[in-house]
């Protein structure tokens, strides 16, 4: 895939660049002539592995570790939001899903994200000194540093903490603020010292918009397609001349005027983009090919349309990924049915973070950009959450019919 292969090749651009300069990412040479700011935590992390060991095999192992980690953090978010059910039949979904296999052979951004994130929660909500708290907001500061979703957490914590903890809320929230915050100038302030820049997360976001607002822009993710298409609102001339700031002012000025006068044919591409988002999880089962040595081709494709036809003609990659597709749409339908248990059951302190969480931050993404399916990443716990609440919801109905035997 054109896009992907091109994408990757700016990734090893961008760390060889900071390896030569002794620099953190982003260093100042590359703030010329690169479209955005990519994810800073990766990068760093990666130059810093191959900095000090000279290879990025250390960097597998934490990510093991912080996988494992992750399994255990969502089982005691459940614990304390729930109950000691609910989290076990939650660890065994996500310990069982063969996405989750083999994640941890990959350098994307997602494990420490999402370890990070969930730590954080979890401080935040069973924790009341104010160093602990603190340490949550500095927690979350570096999750924000892989990934720029700081903001999702916050908020769906700030209303859980006044909807259910109302005596608490300013007890809890100012120091978190204080200590993310603090990191998060701490973060640009270095940034600034190093470039002249104050840069704290990656800033992608007009350089997304731009491949969508435009007249004639088709919702999906344009593959096989220049990443500057001339004739685009991402096309600039002689971009290699300027600043990734300068180019994300001129995607702003393009977008927004199209944004205000074509509204509805923006919210149209929202279905769609729901659609395929949600459509599958087997992003992680590439890890399960035979053959690795091309970058640009570790991917899985299903023949969805005739898998009935070929099911006897799949790679034994492919039949895993179709094990993980059937797995994914049982999480989803249990998940519904558990939201719905939750809703009728009135169960809202439990099922508040779990419901919330995915649904204001799908939503959130989709109206934003045009999420790949790897995006849904950390909501997915959520909604193995969800799916929990249905699973023990079932496990007791039959308890019950059994008894009545």
């Amino acid at each position: 895939m054109a896009i992907l292969q091109r994408m990757i090749q700016m990734d090893i651009w961008n760390m060889q660049v900071c390896l030569h300069q002794g620099e953190a990412y982003p260093c100042s040479t590359l703030i010329k002539g690169t479209p955005f700011i990519w994810n800073i935590g990766s990068i760093n992390l990666i130059v810093f592995s191959l900095w000090l060991f000279g290879s990025f095999y250390p960097i597998l192992v934490l990510m093991c570790i912080c996988k494992a980690l992750t399994a255990w953090l969502i089982a005691k978010i459940a614990q304390y939001i729930s109950n000691d059910k609910i989290a076990i039949a939650t660890l065994f979904i996500y310990i069982l899903y063969p996405n989750n296999w083999g994640q941890s052979t990959t350098l994307l951004s997602e494990i420490p994200m999402i370890f990070l994130a969930l730590l954080s929660l979890y401080i935040l909500l069973s924790k009341n000194k104010v160093y602990t708290l603190i340490l949550s907001g500095v927690i979350m500061a570096w999750a924000n540093w892989f990934r720029p979703i700081a903001v999702l957490f916050i908020i769906s914590l700030f209303i859980y903490i006044l909807l259910f903890q109302r005596k608490e809320i300013w007890k809890k929230n100012i120091p978190f603020l204080i200590g993310c915050g603090s990191m998060l100038i701490l973060f640009g302030t270095e940034c600034y010292h190093r470039t002249g820049y104050f840069v704290y997360q990656c800033e992608s976001f007009w350089y997304n918009m731009a491949d969508d607002a435009y007249s004639g822009a088709t919702p999906d993710p344009h593959f096989g397609e220049p990443l500057f298409k001339k004739g685009t609102p991402r096309y600039i001339e002689n971009m290699q001349d300027k600043t990734c700031f300068e180019c994300r002012e001129i995607w702003k000025q393009r977008c927004i005027p199209w944004l205000l006068n074509h509204k509805m044919e923006y919210l149209s591409k929202i279905p769609y983009r729901l659609y395929y988002m949600y459509q599958n999880d087997i992003d992680n089962m590439a890890a399960f090919l035979p053959n690795k040595q091309k970058a640009e081709d570790n991917y899985i494709v299903l023949p969805y349309r005739n898998i009935i036809q070929e099911i006897g003609n799949l790679s034994n990659a492919q039949y895993l990924a179709l094990l993980c597709t059937v797995y994914y749409y049982l999480i989803l339908l249990t998940a519904l049915l558990g939201g719905v248990y939750v809703i009728y059951k009135k169960l809202w302190q439990q099922g508040f973070l779990p419901l919330f969480i995915p649904i204001f931050g799908t939503l959130s993404l989709v109206l934003l950009v045009q999420g790949e399916t790897r995006f849904k990443a950390p909501y997915m716990p959520f909604v193995m959450m969800l799916s929990a609440y249905c699973i023990m919801w079932i496990n007791s109905k039959l308890n019950n019919y059994k008894k009545k035997l």
